[in-house]
């Protein structure tokens, strides 16, 4: 007789990697998910602009900055999720052919670092599980979902869930991400933006030499497009200079992510338009006069 407790487990129904980040990334509902400007830079031009990404940079937290990218855009559903995620589904998550390696371990240290960065609020335990919650992208406040507001510190810009999908997270070394969140940024309402080496550390806290790096690998992966403009340069020994844009490729470039946003909203409209029409709908029970 067969002892069926000794008998091994058949994994071959067991959620992927990429099912695992296909389903949270479906759970989001909306195709992209969003991040705060001040991630990348503070809005305050007459104070210094280095914001979480260059601190991510500078001290080479590399791993720590994809968890929390992951937990910031699962966090619409996950808040309301009655448990926590288990270590298991966010190390599967993070898990890719090529990227960072996650044990227990990995992951501990890495909340851990969160919240000394101030971008996770204290860790609670749940029984076994531990619960999560971050903190705003800038770190200076608790975290709410940015859309609806337009002031300086919620104005925000989006990722096309194929970040994650097609392993570009697990594909792009540091300075390859930075220099994509920095361009996301910018094109959030435009569809290039200029600039020079020799101004990123002023104006995002990043070296001239970690932009390059990340330039390079941006158009080696066929994600960034560059064009070249001559402009007047009155003091300049030739009287002209050439001004470098950066774009995005599609699915990251502006045109592409404006019409997932468009879509968004359009499906948010109608679904909100559809529950009112059935609460309209809705029959009302007479009321029952008491007897006398």
């Amino acid at each position: 007789m067969t002892d069926i407790s000794s008998a091994p487990l058949d994994n071959s129904d067991a959620a992927t990697p990429a099912a695992t980040r296909e389903f949270m990334t479906k759970l989001s509902g909306r195709g992209y998910a969003q991040y705060r400007h001040i991630l990348v830079q503070l809005p305050d031009k007459d104070e210094p602009r280095a914001s979480t990404l260059a601190r991510m940079v500078t001290g080479r937290r590399h791993r720590e900055l994809i968890l929390y990218m992951l937990l910031v855009s699962s966090w619409g559903w996950l808040e309301a999720n009655r448990e926590p995620l288990s270590a298991d589904v966010w190390i599967r998550a993070l898990t890719a052919s090529g990227g960072l390696t996650w044990s227990g371990s990995t992951l501990s240290r890495s909340w851990k670092h969160l919240e000394e960065l101030g971008l996770l609020e204290k860790r609670e335990r749940d029984d076994r599980l531990v619960r999560v919650t971050p903190r705003r992208e800038d770190g200076n406040d608790s975290y709410t979902l940015p859309a609806g507001r337009t002031d300086r510190q919620n104005t925000y810009f989006t990722l096309p869930d194929a970040f994650w999908n097609d392993e570009l997270f697990a594909k792009l070394s540091m300075p390859g991400l930075a220099v994509l969140l920095v361009v996301a940024k910018e094109t959030s309402n435009q569809s290039e933006v200029w600039f020079t080496y020799d101004r990123m550390d002023e104006w995002y806290g990043l070296k001239a030499r970690t932009v390059q790096t990340g330039v390079k690998e941006l158009r080696a992966l066929g994600l960034l497009d560059i064009r070249e403009e001559i402009v007047t340069a009155p003091l300049s020994p030739t009287g002209k200079t050439v001004r470098t844009f950066y774009s995005l490729a599609a699915p990251y470039s502006y045109e592409a992510r404006a019409a997932m946003q468009a879509k968004a909203q359009k499906e948010t409209r109608a679904r909100a338009r559809k529950s009112s029409t059935k609460v309209a709908m809705k029959p009302t029970r007479p009321s029952r006069k008491a007897n006398k």
